[in-house]
């Protein structure tokens, strides 16, 4: 449902759309006859490759399914690994 609201911006050319609004993130499009704040969600850079990439994307999700459904691995075998870090001999010098 579309509501219409008459609001003056300050001296500054701010706008107080209320609190309901508080700590969204905007992209604001200036058509020189309209301004148009759409809702949106930015994604850091370092991380856009996960949504550009549809394989690892699925893993991700079918990741969130099993943790959800109760499907847990049951982890690395730490004993093992720490027996076989202390037969490494150490760099001498």
């Amino acid at each position: 449902m579309s509501k219409v609201a008459h609001k003056t911006l300050d001296s500054k050319g701010r706008l107080t759309l209320g609190g309901r609004f508080a700590g969204r993130m905007v992209e604001v499009e200036d058509t020189g006859e309209r301004v148009i704040v759409t809702f949106c969600r930015v994604v850091p850079e370092r991380e856009a490759w996960l949504w550009e990439n549809e394989t690892a994307m699925d893993l991700v999700q079918q990741g969130i399914r099993d943790a959800r459904e109760g499907r847990h691995s049951s982890g690395p075998d730490l004993a093992s690994a720490f027996a076989f870090a202390d037969e490494i001999p150490d760099d001498e010098d």
